[in-house]
Parts: C-alpha cells; structure tokens; sequence
C-alpha cells in the first residue's frame, strides 16, 4: 500500500506544506534563433492544468515558479489553471520568486524594496490570485539594502499579498543579515542540491583539509538553517548542473546508476524516486522540488515516501557520484 503524502509547517506558519513540491521551470521552454534573438514557449494549459491537478490529487500542494521562468510565461499558465478551476488556488500553496532580472536593456540582480513590491504585483496578475503562499529572492543581489528589503516584506504582509518569505541561492550570512531587518521570519531557504551536486555537503565532510571538497562556498549554510528553523528546499534534483540534462542512465555517471541499479532492485523503486529519497533520508527535514512535466515522473518519485535508504545505502551512492571521505 503507498504511503500518504506527508506534510510540515514553516516557521511562523500554520499552513501544511507536502514534503516534496512540483517545480515549474520546465513547462515554459526558451529559444534562440540564428540572429540570436529569444523567445520563449510553453506547454498547452490543458498540458499544465493536468499536472498541476494531478500533483494535487497525489498530494503535493507545494507548485514553486519564478518571474524570470520564461519571463513571467509559468506564472501566466498556472493563472490560467486557476481561472479554469476557481475552486483549485485553495488547493495550492504557490511559491514564487524575483530578482533576476533579464531585458534587452539590463542584465542584473534586484533586491531593491520598490522594485520587490512590484514584482509581486505582477505575479499576482499574472498568476490570477490575490496573494503568494510563499516569496523568495532568488539570487544575490551584492547591492541589496537589508533595511529596505525588511521594509517591503513588512508592507507586502501587511496588505496580505505575501504569507511567508524566503530566499533563494543564499548564503547563511546573507540570509542572516536580511533576517535582522525583517519582523517575519526568513522561513525558506531553496538551492540546488542532489546526490551529483553535494557542495552544500562536501565542506563539511571534509573540514580542515586541504581538498578542494573542503572549500566552503556557502557559509555554512545547511547548519545554520537547521540551526534557525528555516526549512530548505532541494532543485535540479536529478540534474548534475541546471539545464545540462540528467544524471539517471547517463554513462558519464556509470558507477552512480550502477548503484541505483542495485537499490531500484533492492526497494523495487526506480531512479526518480531514488533521487528524492536520497535527498528526503537528509534529517535536515530537506523539501525536494519535482521539476519534471510529465505527471508519470511525479507518480514515479513519490514512491520515495515508501522507504528509507539506510545510512550506508546514503553514503554509497554519496561516494558513487566521485565525493570523497577522508
């Protein structure tokens, strides 16, 4: 018998999250003609429609977007799924994000207060409701002002656009420092993370070494959310880098999917769910993101939830994606 979908609360938050959620970045698609012109398209709205009710029906209310996932086109499907289906928002928990920003005329990051308030706004608009479960930063802004981002956060809760905020791609510091100016908690934080993409991980296994595994490149980030009660999230889950394809079956990583060979027969699973299960045997309380378009994938990774690896299976396929132990 599957287990049922489990669910958590954020800090500061009585809402139930699904311990894994349905990212969206690949139901838009991006394309670059030979003059090197963009534009972008997506999947039908019936296409998103039947993904997004059908991660509901398996229990995910967690559907993660960003303004810049091509250009404001994912936010604008998942309107379009909601005007369709007027009782559905309530359903849903949507997690949105700004500050890339990418124009013909600039190429940034934008934490500014002004700029974050409006950004919502659109994503409101375009996302056809009047608030967002959950709103995070998404990369660093070196020019940010903690005190004007405090400021903006305030207003957006006070006038009940925004419930709970985040960040995303942060350093522990940086979040810390935002947090200081900020009356709601910083209550997310989301990066990439799979048992390919382990630099989160790697610093502290090989602390004080002189291996290249041993550079800390975030802070400490993992212990100090653990620390603070922010809860992380986990993308480009089954990715070795964003927008560079799959691990699973890749002959590059031969010996890795030799393992998950070995577990997939041992636990009767297949490799998506081994990806998320190996993130969800993590006692960080870790949320991984789904960023798949097809609702068989879902089905497929939430047989996670029906065991455990153990902690020698974790490490195996740790040291099977070229990570070493000291």
């Amino acid at each position: 018998m599957k287990e049922r979908m489990e669910y958590i609360t954020l800090k500061g938050s009585k809402q139930k999250v699904s311990r894994i959620s349905l990212g969206t970045m690949n139901i838009v698609s991006r394309h670059v003609d030979e003059n090197g012109n963009k534009s972008y398209s997506g999947k039908s709205v019936e296409e998103v429609e039947e993904l997004i009710k059908g991660a509901l029906d398996l229990g995910i209310n967690l559907i993660d977007t960003a303004d810049i996932y091509g250009h404001g086109l994912s936010e604008k499907l998942i309107g379009e799924v909601i005007k369709r289906n007027p009782g559905i928002r309530e359903k849903m928990l949507i997690q949105t994000k700004c500050g890339v920003v990418s124009t013909e005329e600039e190429r940034n990051y934008n934490f500014d207060g002004d700029y974050i308030i409006q950004c919502v706004n659109a994503s409101l608009e375009r996302l056809r409701t009047d608030y967002i479960d959950i709103f995070l930063l998404h990369k660093p802004d070196p020019l940010y002002d903690p005190g004007d981002i405090g400021q903006a956060f305030e207003r957006l809760y006070e006038e009940g656009k925004v419930l709970n905020f985040g960040v995303c791609n942060l350093t522990s510091m940086q979040t810390a420092l935002i947090q200081k100016h900020c009356k709601r908690p910083i209550a997310v934080s989301q990066v990439q993370l799979s048992m390919v993409h382990t630099l989160l991980i790697d610093s502290t296994l090989n602390c004080n070494t002189n291996s290249e595994f041993g550079i800390d490149r975030d802070s400490g980030l993992m212990d100090y959310c653990r620390l603070k009660d922010i809860r992380m999230e986990a993308y480009s889950i089954a990715v070795p880098v964003p927008h560079k394809g799959t691990f699973i079956d890749n002959p590059e990583y031969a010996e890795l999917n030799a393992v998950m060979d070995r577990l997939c027969e041992k636990y009767h699973t297949n490799k998506n769910a081994l990806t998320v299960a190996w993130i969800l045997r993590h006692p960080a309380g870790i949320i991984p993101t789904i960023g798949t378009t097809k609702l068989s994938r879902v089905k497929d990774s939430l047989d996670a939830l029906n065991y455990t690896l153990t902690r020698q299976e974790w490490y195996d396929l740790y040291l099977a994606a070229n990570h070493p132990l000291w």
